[in-house]
């Protein structure tokens, strides 16, 4: 099962649809269009269906999220609900054409049977059974296997004071789950990115807090997190991050935000070939989102996502949709890059008028 459809809206912005989504996907977009707004767009839905505080807290907005299944094609799921001030207004779910949840403001049911689900409740939070309501369990399933990362927060430790961290994994945490196969592979990846690391384990400091410590060849003393720079604690932290979720056989989809952040020409393109390999290898879902020109120019632009913004409406421009577009951009023989920074997209479209 995975996401192949998108749709979000909440006050004074709309993403009119996502898709269709891939294995792995690269949003790519100018400042101020939408790039991290879609990425918390997917945290906030699935952190609200898993009855989790919602990232930004918004408790009014319409979701409408499309699932497919590479080994079956024929087998499609559906799913929309739309919250006004945490109160449910309308909630369906269809598979293969079978309506099997349809809620309004007055009634709901779920196949031929009228329910009274609480108000503020979906009915896919509460109708688990693997049993009884076998769908309601895969979506949600799926929806507990959605984790994220944001680069431009990521921080040697959790915040000391408050036990809270933007990212669900402090560096520390991800440094214990590694198995010493794993370790190994964040060693020799790391190495590869140009870190010629020997040695990364956790230890424990001053008020029981976890500090990672490393050991660098060419450097007689061990040094703590808090001494790396924001380019290498980034890199390590991403490389021990996904080392460690892909492994995980509930994980179903990975959201990075401003992936290459801070980081030069060869730390950009080859951490994003070894992030997008290593998912697309272990069929795990990712959407990651970057204007970093490094990173564009190593991932293939049939992998991309190209939102564009009109007024608070943002859609996608992609090689499913636009196939003409991305077949006369290959040929004038631009990197990937110039997709992005010229104003062929533009020009493409206004002849099309």
């Amino acid at each position: 099962m995975m996401l192949s459809s998108f749709g979000y809206k909440e006050q004074g912005w709309e993403l009119t649809e996502l898709s269709p989504l891939q294995t792995v996907n690269l949003l790519v977009a100018r400042n101020a269009t939408g790039k991290t707004r879609t990425i918390r767009a997917l945290q906030n839905v699935t952190s609200f269906m898993q009855m989790k505080d919602t990232f930004l807290n918004i408790r009014t907005f319409e979701a409408n999220l499309k699932f497919g299944d590479l080994a079956n094609p024929d087998w499609k799921m559906d799913y929309s609900f739309r919250l006004n001030n945490g109160v449910v207004e309308k909630e369906m779910l269809t598979v293969n054409g079978v309506m099997l949840i349809k809620r309004t403001k007055a009634t709901a049911r779920y196949e031929n049977t009228k329910i009274n689900p609480p108000s503020e409740r979906l009915v896919v939070q509460i109708r688990r059974d693997k049993d009884l309501y076998p769908e309601i369990e895969q979506l949600m399933r799926w929806v507990e296997g959605v984790t994220s990362v944001s680069c431009s927060d990521i921080n040697p430790f959790t915040i000391i004071g408050t036990g809270k961290s933007v990212n669900p994994y402090s560096f520390s945490e991800l440094v214990d789950a590694l198995s010493p196969a794993e370790t190994k592979k964040v060693l020799a990846d790391a190495k590869e990115l140009g870190y010629n690391i020997s040695g990364i384990r956790t230890i424990e400091a001053a008020n029981g807090v976890r500090l990672v410590q490393l050991k660098e060849r060419s450097i007689a003393n061990e040094m703590v997190d808090m001494q790396l720079s924001n380019g290498m604690l980034r890199t390590l932290y991403l490389l021990c991050f996904v080392a460690v979720v892909k492994h995980n056989k509930k994980l179903t989809m990975l959201l990075i935000d401003d992936m290459g952040e801070g980081l030069d020409y060869r730390r950009s393109t080859d951490l994003g070939k070894i992030v997008f390999e290593d998912c697309a290898q272990n069929g795990l879902q990712l959407i990651a989102s970057s204007n970093d020109a490094f990173l564009m120019d190593v991932v293939d632009i049939a992998n991309w996502q190209v939102l564009r913004r009109k007024g608070n409406k943002v859609s996608a421009i992609n090689q499913s949709l636009n196939h003409d577009l991305f077949r006369r951009f290959r040929m004038t023989g631009l990197s990937n890059f110039d997709l992005f920074s010229s104003d062929f997209i533009d020009s493409y479209l206004n002849q099309e008028k």
